[in-house]
């Protein structure tokens, strides 16, 4: 091409070996901006696991120590009916530690143990423990789990899909309740598409802004005051290990919808 012939702007294609496809400048810069987001974001978490790993340790120790002496004094504090004392300390030591456990899921390898689970009744159970829960929170639990006839199943880790959902149901519970609605309601509805199974659970919470869900499942942020900013990063983290997907909408006020995506199997 004569450089007279270009005009400032025009898209300049370089034809790859094959000739089967154009691949052009755009494709280049968009290519070398997710690679860098990519690496970013990889660097990123190498640190976060670092960092976690070595402020656990640190903890754990003088935790344990202290709880070895209070259950050593422990019956002295009962017999000067000080007992509620050694319970609140060794209470909260114990939720001190789990906070612990926590982190440390993100620094370990995750093994998964798959097995062949049919997600209706898996779902449904997941509402049954947290029935009483939303009832004394004034909110309503709806499903239509009851109008799916053809049986799907899914190659799942039961546990770890199991506080996934949990979490979301929890996490909206905590939304109405901030939102100071006496008329909550949850929905959690499953969509059977051709080679994956949609699952979407609906809230009318509080909701969240743009810039909120744009940084919803980084590692450390939260909007909680006692939050840890690692629950929804583990459930990305988890979903995306059953080759997953996980999305938000979200309104301020009217509510969060969060949709999750798993791949289905045959019932054979």
């Amino acid at each position: 091409m004569d450089q007279s012939q270009f005009e400032f702007g025009e898209t300049l294609s370089i034809p790859p070996k094959n000739d089967s496809e154009s691949l052009t400048i755009d494709n280049h810069e968009e290519i070398l901006k997710e690679l860098a987001t990519l690496t970013y974001e990889n660097k990123k978490l190498t640190l976060v696991n670092q960092l976690v790993a070595g402020l656990a340790h640190e903890i754990r120790n003088p935790l344990t120590i202290m709880k070895g002496f209070l259950q050593l004094i422990k019956p002295d504090l009962d017999r000067l009916q000080k007992s509620d004392i050694a319970d609140l300390l060794l209470s909260e030591i114990h939720r001190t530690n789990g906070l612990i456990e926590e982190f440390l899921n993100v620094t370990r390898p995750r093994e998964q143990t798959l097995e062949k689970v049919s997600i209706v009744p898996f779902l449904r159970n997941i509402l049954v423990l947290y029935q009483s829960e939303a009832t004394i929170n004034k909110c309503t639990l709806s499903t239509n789990l009851q109008n799916l006839s053809q049986p799907s199943f899914a190659m799942i880790d039961s546990g770890q899909l199991k506080q996934v959902f949990l979490n979301m149901v929890k996490n909206s519970i905590e939304a109405i309740r901030c939102a100071n609605r006496d008329n909550g309601y949850i929905s959690l509805s499953v969509f059977r598409r051709l080679h994956t199974i949609d699952i979407h659970i609906r809230d009318n919470g509080i909701g969240m802004d743009e810039t909120t869900k744009s940084k919803l499942f980084q590692p450390f942020f939260t909007t909680k005051k006692k939050g840890t900013g690692l629950g929804l990063f583990l459930c990305k983290q988890i979903i995306q290990n059953h080759r997953g997907t996980i999305e938000v909408n979200s309104t301020p006020m009217l509510g969060t919808t969060f949709m999750i995506q798993l791949p289905i199997i045959s019932a054979d």
